[in-house]
């Protein structure tokens, strides 16, 4: 294991494959896209989900990688729009994916191992689940990065589960043009020295469904935090072909009703947070909540008793879980506090 390598994750089957990217030599950055495809390989609906990343440390500079999910219905006529809500169709939902363009902005700029190494947990993982189909999409993605969603295969199976035949307004002019942004991190001072580091705006209002999160920091200095949103398979728009779930994230189009520009982000929860001091670092992330509020991240640069201030701000917040990685210039450590009271 190398000195201050250290990944974390709410599920081991994630978690392994992250930590071996690190253990293996790879960066920050490496290891939450290799726990990412792990989660991937376990669960249908996590491959095409809404994701966003924020990097920082190692020289890197703080950056946001935005792969909210986007609605769809560029180059289509505008619809007539539903009546009642009752009459929506699941295509109706099914949003534009940005998340392995994510994965290749991120691997391109703070990677340092091979893609297809980094997707090998979650070839397995599908394989081992009996989903070759999404095996064998995870392994082209580990190929060919997201030119693997652009085959006449995939463009076929998303539109059959999205497109004007399922009564959603998904296009292949949609799926063309679905590159995530590469952004500067929002950065607010805390005092001095300290500084917070999170999504460039505002925690969305309403209910959201609950994220997931992948931290990670390495041996040079990077950390790295990784968001995603799976969905319940019953829940989801299933796309047989590639033996993946999609979730709900599309705004249908309704009579009477504004309509959301077609290429607009769509709402999700971004719970990520940084916070740093004289090199520093304090990865987190609460689940259940849309987002953080960082001045609450200030007692963990402040030299409060680690697992005191991660359980206080998961309290506070009311979050279910609170997620921490904290990494100084000797090692690095993770606390993890629950609903039930539990600090690990």
């Amino acid at each position: 294991m190398i000195r201050g390598a250290l990944a974390l994750a709410r599920s081991a089957a994630t978690q392994g494959p992250a930590q071996a990217a690190l253990d293996a030599g790879g960066s920050a950055a490496d290891a939450v896209i290799a726990g990412f495809f792990a989660a991937a390989g376990q669960d249908a609906s996590v491959l095409l989900s809404p994701v966003v990343a924020i990097v920082a440390g190692g020289g890197a500079g703080a950056r946001v990688i935005d792969g909210r999910s986007l609605q769809p219905g560029k180059g289509a006529a505008r619809p007539r729009g539903w009546k009642t809500e009752k009459e929506i169709p699941a295509g109706a939902y099914v949003a534009v994916p940005r998340s392995l363009g994510l994965i290749a902005i991120l691997h391109a700029a703070r990677g340092r191992s091979g893609l297809g190494g980094l997707a090998r947990a979650g070839v397995s993982a599908a394989e081992a689940a009996g989903a070759t189909k999404r095996a064998a999409l995870i392994k082209r993605v580990g190929a060919a990065g997201p030119l693997a969603l652009g085959s006449e295969e995939a463009v076929s199976a998303l539109l059959a589960a999205g497109g004007p035949v399922a009564g959603g307004i998904l296009t292949a002019e949609d799926l063309e043009s679905a590159m995530p942004e590469d952004v500067p991190a929002r950065s607010t001072s805390l005092g001095p020295d300290v500084t917070a580091l999170s999504v460039p705006w505002d925690a969305p209002l309403g209910r959201l469904p609950v994220a997931d999160a992948i931290l990670a920091c390495d041996g040079r200095g990077l950390v790295a935090a990784l968001v995603f949103v799976p969905t319940r398979r019953e829940q989801g728009v299933l796309v047989p072909e590639l033996e993946l779930v999609l979730g709900r994230h599309a705004q249908p189009v309704r009579r009477g009703v504004p309509r959301t520009s077609p290429g607009a982000p769509l709402d999700m929860p971004a719970p990520l947070g940084i916070v740093s001091k004289a090199g520093f670092y304090a990865a987190v992330a609460l689940l259940g909540k849309a987002g953080v509020d960082v001045a609450a991240l200030r007692p963990l640069a402040e030299g409060w008793p680690a697992e005191t201030a991660v359980a206080d701000l998961r309290e506070q917040a009311g979050a279910f879980t609170a997620m921490a990685l904290l990494r100084d210039a000797r090692d690095a450590r993770f606390l993890v506090s629950t609903g039930d009271g539990a600090t690990a």
